[in-house]
């Protein structure tokens, strides 16, 4: 724990009452009979994101979205439709193509996918196109009136390599005070007992940090290391929103990669610890 940090931890006997009611046997078993279509990926409260990295200017990737049927019966094939709504951001022949604008889902299948090609070569990284997709009918089916559209972000990220072990050299370090401000300070630092941190992949541009301390926590409080993630978009970093210590303090975290391949990262917490740091791949 941190040194001047005071946690109470309160103790507490939950009583569970399990109990058993009798309801009237109804006599009927009750399923679904209906026959819809939807966007497997509808149910996500932002849609579908995809990231692509951008390798050359004529690059082209494909994305399926996953259409499903719901249904006690697979009997009958369905073919469905579907169009781009008017208010994408995404432009076809610009940042898409949908070379296909009905999928048929096969007797005795549920599930079918539906292919889009990402122009990504065309595609900034500093651009945010969203292409939002609808099922604008359905033959042997009805469409989902829940799930029946979808949201698909299409992100271009540069290529990343930040994976591996870095040596810490704090060249601002400050400890909190416990309210947010300075309790003390240091310039040019090292902490010799944990000078190093890692990266790992955790995904396209995303990475693990094994240490969001960069050694302060085990070094100077003699805690355990607060592990987080961080997220590289050509060469700007930005840690997850929901980083936090095990206390609950959220950490904010940015950063870039230097011209010479090291890393500055500035980053602070509510308890008033943070610093700038430059970390060196050994």
């Amino acid at each position: 724990m941190k040194s001047n940090k005071i946690y109470i931890f309160l103790a507490m006997l939950v009583a569970t009452l399990t109990t058993t009611a009798c309801f009237d046997d109804q006599g009927v078993d009750t399923f679904y009979n209906g026959n819809q279509v939807e966007f497997n990926a509808a149910n996500l409260p932002n849609g579908l994101t995809q990231s692509f990295v951008r390798l050359n200017p004529t690059q082209t990737d494909m994305l399926n979205v996953q259409i499903n049927r719901v249904s006690t019966s697979g009997t009958g094939a369905i073919t469905v439709n579907i169009e781009a709504d008017p208010t994408s951001t995404a432009v076809e022949g610009v940042h898409y193509r949908l070379d296909s604008k009905s999928i048929t889902i096969g007797s005795g299948e549920f599930v079918s996918t539906l292919p889009i090609t990402v122009l990504t070569g065309n595609i900034d990284p500093s651009e945010t196109p969203d292409l939002l997709l609808n099922i604008t009918s359905a033959t042997g089916a009805e469409v989902s009136s829940n799930y029946g559209s979808l949201k698909v972000a299409i992100r271009v990220i540069c290529p990343s390599d930040l994976a591996g072990t870095y040596s810490v050299f704090w060249e601002e370090l400050q400890l909190g005070d416990g309210s947010g401000g300075a309790d003390q300070t240091a310039t040019d630092f090292v902490i010799a007992s944990d000078n190093t941190m890692s990266f790992a992949v955790a995904g396209t541009g995303l990475y693990n940090m094994d240490d969001m301390s960069f050694g302060m926590y085990p070094g100077l409080y003699g805690d355990s290391k607060p592990t987080g993630s961080i997220r590289d978009n050509c060469d700007v970093l930005t840690g997850a929103a929901s980083n936090a210590d095990r206390f609950g303090d959220p950490f904010t975290i940015s950063g870039v990669v230097n011209d010479d391949g090291t890393i500055t990262i500035i980053w602070s917490n509510t308890w008033g610890d943070g610093g700038t740091v430059v970390l060196t791949k050994v």
